[in-house]
């Protein structure tokens, strides 16, 4: 088992309510994180609960040149990271005819050119038994008729890191996509749903931490996990 102390984390879509209990998670088994998020005031309220040596960069996920810079940065400060945690995402629930072009836009752009940019810009600066660890969802698995083009973009960021997984073997780079369930954060916004059912991000944390110290010669390629509550209905 591969101990998390020591290790270089690069986190997206950090400051998240599920990204906020990872960073923790990270911290307290004594990773260096290096944090990126567009919500410059969630992350100066999760930079107060981390160590004050945190790398945080407030950034565009979709603006190659942003993410380049930030990947740039952490070469400098530590000349290399050891394990990238894809976790921005968004989702714009709506029937098809009432969304715009530019709705479709967003949403493709943070959830799969998001994870593309990002994983592109680490694979440089990877270290030995590096990992990259891609956030997709149980929807990339079972069509949601109130989010079809969240669906389609987790389902893209599956067949993404597919690929990824053959072109980045030979680099020593392990690549797992994660597929949680509903989980109890603001993702859901005013949305009606049964959050005592959800997932908690703790779980999720938990399942990051199994992939990221399991042996370096085990290769996980894919983990779909939900709410055992929701399952019984």
């Amino acid at each position: 088992m591969t101990e998390l102390s020591g290790r270089v984390f690069a986190v997206t879509g950090a400051s998240g309510g599920m990204g906020r209990v990872i960073c923790r998670m990270l911290a307290e088994a004594g990773g260096k994180l290096a944090l990126t998020s567009n919500d410059r005031a969630a992350m100066n309220e999760l930079k107060k609960e981390l160590p004050p040596d945190t790398l945080t960069e407030i950034l565009d996920i979709t603006k190659e040149e942003e993410v380049s810079a930030f990947f740039g940065k952490i070469g400098e400060a530590y000349g290399h990271a050891d394990a990238l945690l894809n976790l921005a995402g968004l989702s714009i629930p709506a029937k098809i005819g009432e969304m715009e072009e530019t709705d479709y836009d967003l949403t493709m752009d943070v959830n799969l050119k998001g994870t593309f940019l990002a994983s592109k810009h680490f694979i440089p600066i990877a270290g030995k038994n590096a990992q990259i660890i891609n956030i997709g969802s149980m929807a990339a698995l079972r069509a949601n008729g109130n989010a079809p083009l969240y669906c389609t973009a987790k389902a893209s960021v599956n067949m993404f890191s597919s690929g990824l997984q053959i072109q980045a073997a030979p680099a020593g780079i392990r690549v797992t996509v994660l597929n949680p369930g509903g989980a109890d954060t603001p993702f859901w916004g005013n949305r009606k749903v049964a959050r005592e059912k959800l997932l908690k991000p703790e779980a999720v944390a938990e399942v990051i931490r199994f992939v990221l110290t399991c042996d370096p010669n085990t290769a996980i390629h894919e983990i779909n996990f939900e709410s055992f509550l929701m399952m019984q209905g």
